[in-house]
């Protein structure tokens, strides 16, 4: 691959891991709502406008928890295919390429 390639392909690996951070964030929240809900309710929870049996909001909230895992995992994929990428640049890195390095680290 050219050095532009894996810019390129570095470039849209963060803009792909910074939409799955907002959409794990969104459920990262979700699934602490629905366990504080649980452990605030009785027997009926209600949970996102909808009345749920304790054992049926504790499902919800064990697929949600199971959505966000899979988030991560795709996260923790990307991260290990821009760092792969990163090692096909070589040389001196200019301050955009230096930019987008620390992008793909924090993300």
């Amino acid at each position: 691959m050219t050095r532009e390639e894996i810019i390129q392909q570095l470039t849209q690996t963060v803009k792909i891991m910074r939409r799955l951070r907002i959409i794990q964030v969104f459920f990262d929240f979700a699934m602490i709502y629905g366990v504080i809900q649980i452990l605030m309710g009785g027997a009926m929870v209600t949970m996102f406008s909808m009345t749920f049996t304790q054992n049926n909001a504790m499902t919800v909230v064990f697929l949600i928890s199971l959505v966000d895992l899979c988030f991560a995992f795709i996260r923790r994929n990307h991260r290990r295919d821009g760092m792969n990428l990163i090692t096909g640049l070589t040389g001196q890195l200019n301050d955009q390429e230096a930019q987008l390095v620390q992008l793909l680290h924090r993300y």
